[in-house]
Formats: structure tokens, C-alpha cells, sequence
């Protein structure tokens, strides 16, 4: 969150739930109705689950770089009207924090998020 509002975004959490090695939450702008902005973070990390995500996709990836990964963080975009300044601004805070590695369902490792 810190981070997000180094980026000029003041971020609110909510729906937060977690587990023995994972956190979920919706992210919205302050003072926005919750679930307004369509950005759901899931950040898994050191669990057999991880393992598996990166061993799914590891072969695809061209750098290697995924190969040495041991979390995953994951965005779901969920409505008709996603706030996509407030999704880059998630991503470039994720990316201040950790080295990473984009991969989208549909567009495999040929995504880009700095070009949204």
C-alpha cells in the first residue's frame, strides 16, 4: 500500500483473507465503493501450490528467469469497468517490490503491463 502511494494512488484494502502461505484482498481507490476498481490481488508464496503454477509454465518462459521463483502474485481484473490507472499502479508497486515475471492466461509471457 505504501508503495502504491508513493506511485500517487492512495490504495484501500478490503475482503482481505489469508492462509498458512497466502493473502488475498480487492483493491480499490480511498472513498471508491468496494469491488469498484475490478483489481482482486492474490500474492502465494513457498507453498507446493507455487511450485506447481511455476512448474506449469517454466518450459514457455524464454529468459529462465521463473525457474528460480518462489512466489506468485495475481491480479484478477473482474467487471465492466476495470480502473486500469489504479491496476498499473499495483503493478509498478509490485515491481519496486520484486523482480517480475508477467504471464497472462491468454497472452502467455507475451504481456506487458508498463505498455497499458
Amino acid at each position: 500500500m505504501a508503495a502504491a502511494l508513493e506511485q500517487g494512488c492512495d490504495l484501500q484494502l478490503s475482503e482481505r483473507e489469508s492462509g498458512g502461505s497466502w493473502v488475498s484482498a480487492v483493491l480499490d481507490r480511498v472513498g471508491e465503493t468496494v469491488g469498484g476498481s475490478g483489481c482482486h490481488i492474490e500474492i502465494h508464496a513457498q507453498s507446493p501450490l507455487v511450485t506447481a503454477m511455476i512448474a506449469d509454465v517454466a518450459d514457455t518462459e524464454p529468459t529462465g528467469r521463473i525457474k528460480s521463483a518462489n512466489a506468485v502474485v495475481t491480479l484478477t481484473l473482474t467487471g465492466s469497468k476495470v480502473d486500469w490507472s489504479a491496476v498499473r499502479i499495483v503493478w509498478s508497486a509490485a515491481k519496486s517490490l520484486w523482480t517480475l515475471v508477467a504471464y497472462d492466461d491468454g497472452s502467455g509471457f507475451d504481456i506487458d503491463l508498463d505498455e497499458l
